[in-house]
């Protein structure tokens, strides 16, 4: 509270209020003590201030208000001055029902309510565990009631005014940062959507209020019913999404549900005005939300239906856009490759093993045989491996599918791994805000997305990711950084079709660019889902040098059964290139029994490996078989009938040629 000289030696604060404690400050006065007599609405009273050669204070209580005349008489003078005091502020009460403050009662829904805090201007209200902070007029009036919404559930509110925010950070309410997006759980956001309904119903204000100056977080737009936020609301809510640190190329997790099913099923239910609305609106600033495709999806079948084909064609051709951005490679389709090479390896080395084992045990009969061999012969036992006595193109086919397979492997474990990092805080919420990036691979690319998370007030250094592979998103970062036009060149030759690096070529830009452009918020270096993948990707293969067991280990083996893993796959790897180098044992012929003609029958693409093209066959049924063990009998019967049917004629020829 600010103090003025009202009389010589007399300080008194600007106001006052009755039951409050004012502070009588003197200055300029000899040390001593000094009568003040203080007449007022209930009479006259004394009480004396004691002065030093620093001055002195004393702490006075007016018990009603009215106008105060204060007389402090010194030696040989006298000084006077008047002092207004405002009526005391009305009692305040947390009820059942609600707050009251005086005779007015706000009425409130059930909730773990804070005890409210006082202040001469305003009586602050917090529920525990909800990002609000609700600040009701002093006075009792109806007046103006505005709110401030924490980036993290209140967990107590403090004087000056403060509030406790969860995991232990303490904030001035006028000071609550402006760029953070918000870390507590979606769910945390329901109390406040129940206070807007409650409020809505009891006729208390329509909508959430808004802080001082009118703003409103991001968080609070989802917190309300989608179907009443008009188009300002929705431009406003995009806004801060994207100042906050949120971006339409990155991927909201399935906890985002908590808000987007609620908007989903409003612009389902709304009339067509409203839906395309709450459509657009999703498709500009979140369009990898939970759920999005389908979404979409429908809702284009739905503007198609009510005869508007020009929008239908519009939001399909964006969503696909949108997709586009989602990483190429996925853990479950990389799963379901793995599983149809190991398969068709297999069936491959099966079969050989029944056309060649005849041969092999000939070739090692004078050596103790098959197994006797590796004892009395081991090295000559090395000369005759059985790949050895197959043709050299089945070796190599062989060869081919056990390293695909092993890169398959390596890759679904990469992935996976990229997959669990992508479900964590920020990055399940399309931002890279306060990403640490802790747990990725080691090397420039990880400092390039560091360096990112941190704009735009952190310091950043362009060096830091020097030597990063030429990804579009870290060259057009270091152009952002340095200004230089040849990381600008660079980032336009490692992907033509980057839409930042095109805007800034001034060659086109996508249905993104005005969004940006909107909300004040430089886009170049700002990578997509995509881009994470790739970076957490190249990161891996830098680090297999330090980590070779990394990708194994992300697939949930220990550290131990990763390592013994792979000594067993670099083990066969090594045989496999051996057997390449091998010249085959004069004499071979492979059997043309019954068992070896069963096993080429069961076996797609079996009578044309040397050839090369059965091998396409042999991935055909390989296939058709995964999709049939997974669960898609239809599917996998359709793909395993389309390599049977011309191998059956292909085995039947080769029978009877």
């Amino acid at each position: 509270m600010l103090a003025v000289a009202l009389a010589q030696g007399l300080v008194l604060p600007e106001t006052a209020q009755a039951g409050r404690p004012v502070e009588i400050s003197a200055e300029g006065l000899e040390p001593g003590a000094y009568p003040i007599e203080i007449s007022g609405p209930g009479g006259t009273e004394v009480v004396t201030l004691v002065t030093t050669e620093n001055g002195g204070r004393l702490a006075w209580t007016p018990d009603a208000p009215g106008r105060y005349v204060l007389t402090l008489f010194a030696p040989g003078a006298k000084y006077r001055a008047e002092l207004e005091v405002a009526p005391p502020p009305p009692p305040v009460d947390l009820e059942a029902d609600g707050l009251r403050i005086g005779p007015r009662l706000w009425p409130l829904p059930p909730g773990d309510w804070l005890a409210p805090l006082e202040t001469p201007d305003a009586v602050y209200l917090a529920q525990r565990g909800a990002p609000l902070v609700l600040a009701f007029p002093r006075g009792g009036e109806r007046g103006p009631l505005y709110a401030f919404y924490p980036h993290l559930p209140v967990e107590g509110l403090r004087e000056g005014p403060e509030v406790a925010l969860q995991g232990g950070g303490v904030w001035p309410l006028a000071g609550l940062p402006p760029d953070r997006p918000y870390a507590g759980a979606w769910s945390t956001l329901e109390p406040l959507h129940v206070l807007a309904q409650y409020w809505r119903d009891q006729g208390v204000a329509a909508r959430l209020p808004a802080g001082p100056g009118g703003y409103r977080p991001y968080w609070s737009y989802l917190a309300e019913d989608p179907a009443l936020l008009d188009d300002r609301d929705l431009a406003a809510w995009g806004r801060d999404l994207l100042r906050r640190g949120h971006r339409p190329e990155l991927v909201w997790g399935e906890g985002a549900r908590a808000w987007s099913d609620r908007w989903q099923a409003a612009a389902r239910r709304a009339d067509e005005a409203t839906a395309r609305r709450l459509v657009e609106a999703l498709l500009r600033y979140a369009p990898l939300h939970p759920g999005a495709a389908a979404f979409f999806a429908e809702q284009a079948e739905r503007f198609e239906a009510a005869g508007d084909s020009v929008a239908a064609l519009r939001l399909r051709t964006l969503a696909r856009q949108a997709e586009a951005q989602l990483p190429v490679l996925r853990a479950e389709g990389l799963e379901r490759a793995l599983a149809t090479l190991a398969l068709a390896y297999l069936a491959l080395v099966l079969v050989l093993s029944v056309r060649y084992l005849p041969a092999q045990r000939r070739s090692l009969a004078d050596w103790g045989g098959v197994w006797g061999s590796w004892v009395r012969n081991p090295i000559r036992r090395l000369r005759y491996l059985l790949f050895a006595h197959a043709g050299w193109g089945e070796r190599l086919l062989a060869a081919l599918l056990f390293f695909a397979a092993v890169a398959v492997l390596w890759l679904w474990g990469g992935v996976r791994g990229f997959e669990a990092e992508a479900v964590r805080s920020p990055l399940d919420r399309a931002t890279l805000v306060g990403a640490g990036f802790e747990a990725w691979p080691a090397g420039p690319e990880r400092a390039a997305l560091r360096a990112y998370a941190a704009l735009p007030g952190g310091a950043v250094d362009p060096r830091a990711f020097e030597g990063a592979a030429p990804l579009a998103f870290v060259e057009a970062l270091r152009y952002r950084l340095t200004g230089d036009p040849q990381a600008l060149l660079a980032a336009y030759r490692a992907e033509a079709v980057y839409p930042p690096v095109r805007a800034a070529l001034g060659l086109g830009e996508d249905a993104w660019s005005e969004a940006y452009r909107a909300a004040g918020v430089e886009r170049l270096g700002t990578p997509r889902a995509r881009d994470l993948c790739r970076a957490y990707l190249i990161g891996s293969v830098r680090q297999l040098g330090v980590q070779p067991t990394r990708s194994l280990e992300a697939l949930g083996w220990s550290t131990g059964t990763a390592w013994a893993l792979l000594v067993a796959l670099t083990v066969w790897a090594v045989l496999h290139l051996w057997v390449l180098l091998l010249p085959r044992p004069r004499g071979t012929v492979r059997a043309a029994g019954t068992l070896a003609r069963g096993f080429e029958l069961l076996v797609p693409g079996s009578t044309s490996f040397g050839k090369g093209w059965g091998v396409v066959l042999l991935l055909v049924a390989a296939y058709g078989a995964v999709r049939w063990i997974l669960g898609d009998p239809a599917g996998g019967g359709l793909w395993l009938a389309a390599a049977y049917l011309p191998h059956l004629v292909l085995w039947y020829g080769e029978v009877h040629r």
